[in-house]
This record gives C-alpha cells, structure tokens and sequence, in this order.
C-alpha cells in the first residue's frame, strides 16, 4: 500500500515544513486540524489555530480537514485542569490531550480519511526495533526542545502509525530550512502558552470557567502552626515562596497543597525533597507492565533524569524511588522514565511519600 500521510496542522512553522517535506518527497499528503475549545472564544468563531492551519495548506496545494473536538477537549480537558487545580494538584493538560485527543481521536479521523500515517511537528522520534519486533519512542535530538516527556501515553497501536520528521533536528534548523522554501510562517512565534489559555492567567480562567469563587482555608506550617489564610488551593504551588503573605524566622515554601483539609502546608526548603512517590494511569510503550523496573525518571518536563527504581503494589499502584531525593515532586504531574533515548513509559504522580 502507498503511504498517505495526515499532517496535524497547525498553523505553525513544524508542522507547516512537515507537510512541505513529503510533498517534495512526492507523498500524498493532506492536512488535518483539531478545532479544540478554546478560552473566550464564541460558539460559532473560527479559532485562529484552524484559520493558519488553512491558510497554510491553501499555500501548499493540498487539502484540508477540520475535526470538531470542542465537547470532547472540554469534558477530557479543559474539566480535567480544572477539577485538578481545584483539589490541590498540578495537572498537565497535554499529556492527557495527547492521550485522548490527538493519539485517538485525530489519528483515528485521519485513518478514516485514507492515511496509513499520522504526521506531527513534536520533537521526538519514532524507531522500529527489528530484534525486539516493536516501535520505540525516543527523545528528540535537540534537548532544548525535546517534547518525548509529553508523549509517554502512546502505544504499540499509536506508534505504528506515528511519524515526528523533526525528531533529528534542533529548532534553528527547522526555521532555516522553513525560511529556504519561503513559508510564510517561518519566522512565527512559537506558542508557549496552554493552547485553551491565551494569556496563561489559569487562576483567573478556572473562575470564569467554573463559575465558582475561590474557597479560602488555612495556611500551616507542617509543626502544625497556623500561619495565615489562602485564597484558593489553585492559587499556590509546591515550591512556592514569594507571595504567601506570611512571615517566618526563615524562609517558608509551599510543600503540599491538601484538597482533603483545603490547608496549603508550608515548611522550609529541606522539606521539599522526597525520594518516594506512588502513582496511577500509568502506561509502558512496549504494552508490558514490569514486575519492577530500574530506570531514569523525570518528575516535571523540564527536569533532569535521575535514577530511579519501579515497583507495583498488590493493588497495581506503581511506586517509584529515586536514588538522590527529589526537590518540588508535584502531584498531579507526570513522571516519565527513560532508558538513555528511549521512552520506556510513566504515571501520573497521586501521593508524595
């Protein structure tokens, strides 16, 4: 069978070269973008996503199909983010986009629409491993834009038909060679915000979007000190220092934030580092979970890997312990192990032990 790659567009400059690339290596290709909801956006506006994914591929000569995932993006999303902000934790909403939106529903509709492949400008890469008869998931050659730590979700099914054409290039490169085709978006800001948060101002959205008021409580030293009041769990951050409007004999830091009490915990630096967490909603990209695992883990995107070792529970929860301790593990984030490049897999952290 001939290949037909769905290029995801999005307007921007890597997936605008993707697309560009396979066209000049002769493929059929066609365009596919994801109109998503969007903050502040009206029922029936365009987002502007979808405006530059097609005027892109006007530009390009090739085809282009819009999926409506707004109800789905916000129910699998948006509400999520939401929920988890709200109980105390620190959600990454890509990594569970992702794993509902762009690896199922958007592959799904490009497969529908005749392509064998699934085409996107993330900076990872795809390998196919002839001895172990399997595809693997490997870090993107650039560390500055590495994106593997977001994809950890994929499977055997997802990576077949996956393809990150960037995945062996630093981002300079991509712009130069962007430039050299004369892509109208080859010098365009990258995106750096949350794609449903213009403005990165998530306290703010989380009240427009939930209608509700911030719920204030208590904020305690781990001595068991009351030390002041909060104005909403969402509002704060483990690891936080500046902005707690308390003062102390020494510098104070937010170690945990409890969705069950609604206190934010506060304690000096060294209370900060934990070795242990457990973890749900895991997943390992070869589809096998191990009976334990010695591995380099990452606790937060841009966190260096640390040696760590996995092991499960008799309730299948997967517990992790890191060598040296870590500062700042964050519930609600991922944690993604690694074997050198590869992806081996991750969860997402539930309880800092």
């Amino acid at each position: 069978m001939d290949k037909v790659y769905a290029v995801a567009m999005s307007g921007g400059v890597d997936s605008s070269l993707t697309a560009s690339m396979l066209l000049e290596q002769g493929y059929k290709v066609f365009g596919i973008t994801l109109r998503l909801w969007v903050s502040d956006t009206e029922e029936d506006e365009i987002p502007q996503a979808v405006v530059d994914a097609k005027k892109m591929c006007d530009f390009l000569g090739i085809e282009h199909h819009v999926v409506d995932a707004k109800d789905i993006f916000k129910d699998n999303v948006v509400d999520y983010f939401i929920t988890e902000y709200s109980n105390g934790r620190t959600p990454n909403p890509c990594v569970f986009c992702n794993r509902n939106i762009k690896f199922d529903l958007l592959l799904q509709r490009a497969l529908s629409l005749g392509a064998t492949h699934m085409v996107t400008g993330h900076y990872a890469q795809v390998m196919y491993n002839e001895a172990a008869q399997r595809y693997e998931l490997h870090k993107g050659d650039d560390p500055t834009k590495d994106q593997s730590y977001v994809l950890y979700t994929l499977t055997q099914d997802i990576l077949k038909h996956i393809v990150f054409p960037l995945g062996n290039q630093p981002k300079t490169k991509t712009r130069e060679m962007a430039h050299e085709k004369e892509l109208p978006v080859w010098d365009k800001p990258d995106s750096l915000d949350i794609c449903f948060l213009p403005n990165h101002n998530y306290q703010g959205f989380i009240e427009k979007t939930s209608k509700s008021k911030p719920k204030s409580g208590r904020i305690v030293h781990e001595n068991g000190e009351v030390l002041g009041t909060h104005n909403g769990l969402y509002n704060y951050t483990i690891g936080q220092r500046k902005g707690l409007g308390i003062a102390y004999a020494y510098p104070l830091y937010v170690v945990k934030l409890d969705g069950e009490t609604n206190e934010v915990i506060v304690g000096p630096n060294e209370s900060l580092f934990s070795r242990t967490m457990l973890c749900k909603n895991y997943n390992f990209l070869d589809g096998v979970v191990p009976t334990s695992l010695q591995a380099e883990g990452k606790i937060r995107y841009a966190a260096k890997p640390s040696p760590c070792t996995v092991t499960f529970t008799e309730d299948g929860t997967m517990k992790v312990e890191f060598t040296e301790p870590q500062r700042a593990i964050t519930p609600g984030q991922s944690v993604v192990f690694y074997e050198g490049s590869r992806v081996l897999g991750g969860g997402v952290i539930d309880i800092v032990c």
